[in-house]
């Protein structure tokens, strides 16, 4: 009898679950809704936020803002009313903001940048947590939050937010994504609706997108609900789009032509002059440098850090990748997982793609950091995440007190970084050095992502007037 129960129970369990996977998607279980990741995450996100609406613009700072404000007023990309392929989803958005608040289009625009640029940091500490643990996580959003480049664009009439929101998104959903969850339907659609923000999204993006899918599809049904969800998150700004743009969809695919066309001429390692290859790597190598010298350091000393510690102790450090936790483990991030949900699978596939098409193609600004700026904080954290997770209980104690202390410093770096220099780069370094790389102006040295030029830009508003 007791027997004949058990068989019963397994049965429905049994049941229960194959229904799931093939009537529709699992909703499994949210204990990370629940975990200290989502609260830190929350307050983060709050205080990028204020951060950003209190240094915000009240004038375009350049070229590509002010065509996103005219953009936002008469969208029409042949005449660079916002440059080609277009961001309307971003005008279009201001524009209604501006409509329903009556906020001025910078400041709806500018809104909307803060607000992307807020939710990138929150999820850069879900997606760092992900990967590499709490500590990872907290200070990696904090450092990507502080960024010069990070706060200017979250403060400024700029797309390049979203960037990053974007690529923490995916990073998180490509490794949270379990079988029959609906985790590739919200990547397929972000990466859509991201289309419709900045195009290159889709070039830089797509493998995280990918692997969100193969880990969440499980039947015919669930690949046909991915496919027509994605079609539909492009449709819905593009119809509108060409609908509105002056010469329909002809006029909208030469102005992209010509826009790519001009740029892989002037920069493209494959078609540019080889000086103009050269000018873009070395401008996005010195963009890179000046925006995670903080990260470099403590990874730098981490690994020394570590090395040290393997000699004297004799004993190797915690394995980061897979058992980051030590406590207060989240059940989604100890789960087993395959190989292409890995921590170098997920990194590699957010850091080569964008890394890639700004180095081959075009590099146009400081902004661009921001594709690949969330992995490549994380990335940087990890051998200090080993530390912390050290078989030696002093090692872990020291490591997370000296840990702590440089990303404080880092925050602070960068915070004065901002708020009170011309450009990122010192001053001192220019003068005192230059024939250095990162002293030339030919790679847009001192690389004025800055407080000073959002007040520049509005004093000569205010003069022109």
């Amino acid at each position: 009898m007791h027997t004949e129960t058990l068989g019963r129970q397994n049965l429905r369990q049994v049941s229960h679950l194959h229904r799931d996977s093939v009537q529709g998607w699992s909703t499994g279980r949210s204990s990370w809704l629940r975990s200290p990741t989502l609260a830190a995450s929350a307050l983060i996100g709050l205080a990028t936020l204020v951060l950003r609406l209190s240094y915000g613009a009240s004038r375009p700072t350049d070229a590509a803002g002010a065509g996103e404000v005219a953009g936002s007023l008469r969208f029409d990309v042949t005449h660079n009313a916002p440059a080609a392929p277009g961001s309307w989803l971003y005008v279009a958005a201001g524009h209604l903001l501006h409509v329903v608040t009556g906020l001025t289009t910078v400041h709806s625009l500018v809104l909307l940048a803060a607000v992307a640029s807020a939710a990138a940091a929150a999820l850069t500490c879900v997606a760092g947590t992900a990967l590499g643990g709490r500590w990872v996580g907290m200070a990696s959003a904090a450092l990507v939050a502080s960024a010069p480049v990070s706060w200017f664009a979250g403060a400024t009439v700029s797309t390049y937010s979203f960037d990053a929101f974007l690529g923490a998104l995916l990073v998180v959903l490509a490794r949270r994504a379990r079988r029959s969850r609906a985790h590739g339907v919200v990547a397929v659609v972000a990466l859509g609706l991201g289309a419709g923000v900045r195009l290159s999204v889709v070039p830089a993006f797509a493998f995280l997108a990918l692997i969100a899918v193969v880990a969440s599809v499980r039947t015919v049904g669930h690949l046909l609900t991915v496919i027509g969800a994605g079609v539909a998150s492009v449709a819905a700004w593009f119809v509108p789009m060409i609908t509105i743009q002056p010469g329909g969809l002809k006029a909208w695919l030469h102005a992209v032509h010509v826009q790519v066309s001009h740029a892989a001429h002037l920069s493209s390692v494959f078609v540019a002059p080889a000086a103009g290859a050269r000018t873009n790597v070395g401008t996005f190598g010195a963009w890179s440098l000046v925006t995670l010298v903080p990260a470099i350091v403590i990874a730098i000393l981490g690994i020394v850090v570590a090395a040290g510690a393997r000699l004297a102790t004799r004993q190797p450090a915690g394995n980061v990748a897979l058992r980051i936790w030590s406590t207060g483990a989240e059940t989604d991030d100890r789960a087993e997982r395959p190989r292409y949900q890995g921590t170098a699978v997920i990194l590699a596939a957010a850091l080569i793609p964008p890394v890639a098409l700004v180095t081959l193609d075009r590099f146009a600004g400081g902004g661009a950091v921001l594709a690949y700026l969330v992995p490549a904080t994380v990335l940087l954290l990890l051998p200090v995440a080993r530390l912390l997770h050290h078989r030696t209980p002093g090692v872990r104690r020291a490591s997370a007190i000296m840990a702590t202390v440089l990303v404080a410093g880092g925050i602070a770096v960068n915070a004065q970084r901002f708020v009170a220099a011309p450009g990122i780069l010192p001053a001192s370094v220019a003068r005192h050095h230059p024939t250095w790389w990162i002293s030339q102006t030919r790679y847009q040295a001192p690389y004025a992502d800055t407080a000073a030029t959002i007040r520049a830009a509005d004093r000569r508003g205010t003069a022109a007037r």
